[in-house]
């Protein structure tokens, strides 16, 4: 009874000491002036044209292409952006909540909202790292997220070489469309 107590007290220590340091990396330098502003993905000028100035450069292109096993199991469900949480202690789940992600196998995804689609992008998968890279207009999407990942649930950790916001998204497969029944079929 004694061992199960410390080992519990220990396991309540290390995940506090965690999550201060994920605070600490996620914390910017300087307050941002607004809570929208803060719960944004970290994000870093690209080039001057309107449509990407501001967004992340997420180097999808620098992989080489995803595996065969990464892009059916993508492509096999409608994925939704259920959950998310972010160490900061701010609601960014209103960013995610309604968002779904449809992949296919030329590794390009869209974003959807009540069935319809609001951005397309495209993706990549280092399977050494275990991230996920998506490239959109979408700035709470467009990142790369370390992935764990068991069958048809996945977690998306905001901590990754390009993504320190520490922001957690459980994202849920279906393989029925929620807008109309039809099964997903790639």
């Amino acid at each position: 009874m004694k061992v199960n107590f410390l080992l519990g007290a220990l396991a309540l220590v290390l995940g506090w000491m965690t999550c201060k340091n994920l605070q600490k990396a996620a914390a910017p330098a300087s307050a941002p002036a607004n809570s929208e502003e803060a719960a944004a993905p970290s994000k870093m000028p690209v080039q001057d044209d309107s449509e990407t100035a501001n967004l992340l450069r997420v180097p999808v292109d620098d992989l080489p292409p995803a595996t065969a096993s990464h892009r059916a199991y993508l492509s096999s469900a409608y994925w939704h952006l259920s959950m998310a949480v972010s160490p900061r202690d701010e609601n960014v789940q209103p960013y995610y909540e309604k968002k779904w992600l449809v992949f296919r196998q030329d590794q390009t995804f869209d974003i959807l909202i009540e069935g319809k689609v609001v951005d397309t992008g495209r993706w990549n998968w280092d399977v050494d790292k275990n991230v996920i890279y998506l490239s959109c207009k979408d700035p709470y999407i467009n990142n790369t997220w370390a992935v764990k990942d068991l069958m048809f649930l996945m977690i998306w950790i905001g901590n990754t070489d390009l993504n320190k916001t520490g922001i957690q998204i459980k994202v849920q497969g279906h393989k029925q469309s929620p807008w109309g029944g039809q099964e997903k079929k790639d």
